[in-house]
C-alpha cells in the first residue's frame, strides 16, 4: 500500500511540474516581482547546477555561479532575453545561456 501511495504521489507531482512548465512563458516572468524573479532564478539555477554538477564538478560550479558572480550583469542579459522571445519558456533561455558559457549537458560515460 505505501509504495502505491508514493507511486501517486510521484505521479501526481512530475503531472503538476509539466502542466507548470507548459503554461510558463518568458512574457509571465517579466511580470514578475524582482523578489520573485530573484526566488525563481535561485530555484532553477540550484537545480540545474546539481544536476550538472552529477555529471561534471566543474560544469555544476559554472552553472551555480553563473547568475551570481555577475548578478546585474546577467540578470539583464535574462530580461532582455526574455523581452526579445516571450513567448518562449524561461528554462529555455536559461538552458541556451549556460550551454553557451558552461558547456552542453551531456552525461558522461
Amino acid at each position: 500500500m505505501k509504495k502505491s501511495i508514493l507511486l501517486i504521489l510521484v505521479l501526481l507531482f512530475f503531472h503538476s511540474a509539466a502542466i507548470q512548465a507548459e503554461s510558463l512563458k518568458n512574457s509571465d516572468v517579466l511580470k514578475f516581482s524582482e523578489g520573485q524573479r530573484h526566488w525563481w532564478y535561485l530555484g532553477a539555477f540550484t537545480t540545474l547546477g546539481h544536476v550538472a554538477f552529477l555529471e561534471d564538478e566543474e560544469q555544476g560550479k559554472c552553472v551555480w555561479n553563473w547568475l551570481f558572480a555577475d548578478y546585474e550583469k546577467k540578470e539583464a542579459l535574462l530580461m532582455k532575453s526574455f523581452k526579445l522571445y516571450p513567448d518562449y519558456t524561461p528554462s529555455g533561455i536559461i538552458i541556451a545561456l549556460l550551454r553557451r558559457d558552461c558547456g552542453a549537458f551531456e552525461k558522461k560515460e
